[in-house]
């Protein structure tokens, strides 16, 4: 595992605090070996029990794949507990995630209406400082009830990954998927 947070990661992995060893393991099995990842790389990002990923899949195709595999084997998910996908990764600053937000714009539909989810972590940035900046830029309607597409923002540190995407769908959450099997 690389100590130095990866460049362009695609994917963001969260497993307990100081599990990030086992983790890497299970990510390696589930992306690596099940769906043939050859490629896959993992890094340690600097907040404990979060692990940034680049797949040479696509990254919601992962999510998808993984959900159809926990759905028949969700306690073979013991350390990696969720799987976010992220289209752009640039630097943590407001202009480079603005300017990623609108290339990323053509996957808001000009009917649908969205949201602005931002995660931050080991930053001076604020979030309604970047939620104002990304939101000022998407000509469409705000719904922060019951969106059509969630722009989210990841912060860790110097990165940024952002996706347009919707939550329920598009996120893998080993825990809320056992909480809907009971």
């Amino acid at each position: 595992m690389r100590r130095a947070i990866l460049r362009n990661y695609n994917l963001l992995v969260s497993c307990p605090r100081e599990r990030e060893r086992a983790a890497t393991s299970e990510i390696r099995y589930f992306i690596g070996d099940l769906l043939g990842d050859t490629e896959l790389k993992i890094s340690r990002t600097p907040v404990s029990g979060l692990l940034a990923c680049k797949t040479s899949l696509d990254p919601f195709e992962v999510i998808n794949r993984l959900k159809e595999y926990a759905t028949e084997n969700p306690y073979q998910f013991r350390f990696a507990i969720r799987f976010t996908p992220l289209e752009e990764c640039v630097d943590s600053e407001i202009t480079k995630i603005v300017e990623a937000t609108q290339k990323l714009l053509p996957k808001i539909g000009e009917e649908e209406s969205f949201r602005v989810t931002v995660r931050r972590r080991h930053t001076e940035l604020e979030n309604m400082e970047v939620v104002t900046a990304v939101a000022h830029v998407i000509p469409r309607n705000v719904n922060l009830d019951a969106p059509d597409k969630t722009v989210l923002v990841e912060i860790v540190g110097n990165w940024t990954g952002i996706s347009v995407l919707n939550e329920k769908a598009d996120i893998l959450s080993i825990m809320t998927m056992r909480d809907d099997m009971y």
